[in-house]
C-alpha cells in the first residue's frame, strides 16, 4: 500500500484557541487549516508550530473537518513551549516510541565558525523524534521533526547591526542543522539500513546566501550529507521539481521585504522532507516513491490558513 508523509507549519496554532476551544475570531483559520490537511489526508502529520495542550488538539479534531478521519495524537512529554512539535497519525501505523533521545539535543558547546573561540548553541525548540511501525510487522521508521532558528532579523537595527545579526542567525542555523546531521550519522554508522526521515521547517533554501556564505555553510546542504561518504546522503523530496515546468512554484511561503516596507513579497523554499539512502532501495521494507514529493495546492483555503503551505510525499509498505 502507499502512504502519505506531510510537514507542515501552521503559525502560531497556540492562539486559534482559548480554555481548550477554537476563538471565534479564528474559526475561520482554523477550518482553513483542517482543510488544508483534509485535502492530503496524510497517514503521518508533522505539524511545527502546533500548540502544546493535548486538550486544543483533542477539541481540533473532533470539531473541525478532521472529524471521522480517526487520527491519533502523539505528542511529547517533554515541554517544547507554546509553540511545539507534534505528530497526527493514523493506521496502518502506530508509535513505538516518542522523544527516547531528548538529551542528545540539550544545549553543547562547539566551535562553529572555527575562529578558536567555543560558543554555547541551543535549540529554541528541540527536534522531536518519533518511531513509527507498521501494525502487525516490524517495518519501523524514524522520523526527525525539526523547526530550525529563522534567518530573518525582527528587531530594528540599523545596517551594521543588521548583517552582524544576520550572520549570527546563519550560524545558529549552521549550529542545529549540524547536530541533526551529526545525530543520523550516528544512527546510520550503527545501522546503515535505517529508516530515517528529517523534516519540517529548516528556514533555509538549497545553496547560500551572502550571509551563509561568510559563515561557510548552509542548513540544507549540512542535513543532506558529506558528499564523501555518498551512502549516507538523505533525498530531498521535492528537488526533482527543479528540472521541471513546476520549478517556478517551488517555494513554500510568502513574506514582505524584511527592509525595504513597500509591500513587496518573497518566497521561499524552507519546508522540507529528507529520507534516508536505505528508503531508495527497490527492496526497502518502508520504500520512498520517487518523485512523489510535492507542495499543498496554493488556493485559497491554503492561504487562510497559514503563512507556509504544508509538503508532502508517498511511501510504499
Amino acid at each position: 500500500m502507499n502512504c502519505i508523509i506531510m510537514t507542515y507549519n501552521v503559525e502560531t496554532m497556540k492562539k486559534l484557541f482559548k480554555k481548550n476551544k477554537i476563538v471565534q475570531h479564528y474559526l475561520e483559520r482554523a477550518n482553513a487549516i483542517a482543510d488544508t490537511i483534509k485535502s492530503i489526508h496524510p497517514h503521518i502529520l508533522g505539524i511545527v508550530e502546533a500548540t502544546n495542550k493535548l486538550a486544543d488538539h483533542e477539541y481540533f479534531l473532533k470539531e473541525t473537518s478532521l472529524l471521522g478521519l480517526d487520527y491519533k495524537i502523539a505528542l511529547s512529554k517533554y515541554n517544547r513551549g507554546k509553540q511545539d512539535l507534534m505528530f497526527y497519525y493514523r493506521d496502518p501505523f502506530e508509535v513505538i516510541s516518542i522523544d527516547e533521545d531528548v538529551s542528545y539535543y540539550d544545549d553543547w558547546i562547539e566551535d562553529i565558525d572555527n575562529d578558536s573561540i567555543n560558543e554555547i548553541l541551543r535549540f529554541e525548540r528541540k527536534p522531536l523524534e518519533v518511531v513509527f511501525q507498521v501494525k502487525g510487522t516490524k517495518k519501523q521508521v524514524l522520523i526527525i521533526l525539526v523547526s530550525f532558528k529563522s534567518k530573518g532579523v525582527f528587531s530594528v537595527a540599523d545596517i551594521n547591526q543588521y548583517q552582524y545579526l544576520a550572520v549570527a542567525n546563519r550560524k545558529k542555523l549552521y549550529g542545529q542543522s549540524k547536530k541533526v546531521r551529526n545525530r543520523v550519522d550516528e544512527l546510520l554508522d550503527k545501522n546503515p539500513d535505517m529508516s530515517i526521515i528529517i523534516m519540517g521547517d529548516i528556514n533555509d533554501e538549497p545553496g547560500m546566501d551572502h550571509f551563509q556564505k561568510q559563515v561557510g555553510a548552509s542548513a540544507v546542504e549540512t542535513l543532506v550529507g558529506n558528499i564523501y561518504e555518498p551512502s549516507k546522503i538523505f533525498h530531498n523530496t521535492l528537488w526533482y521539481q527543479t528540472k521541471t515546468k513546476n520549478k517556478k512554484d517551488l517555494w513554500t511561503i510568502e513574506y514582505q521585504d524584511p527592509i525595504v516596507f513597500n509591500l513587496k513579497m518573497h518566497r521561499g523554499w524552507i519546508d522540507h522532507i529528507f529520507i534516508s539512502p536505505s528508503m531508495l532501495k527497490s527492496d526497502a521494507k518502508i520504500k520512498y516513491i520517487m518523485d512523489s514529493g510535492e507542495i499543498a495546492e496554493k488556493n485559497e483555503t491554503s492561504q487562510k490558513a497559514s503563512d507556509h503551505y504544508p509538503i508532502y510525499c508517498k511511501l510504499q509498505i
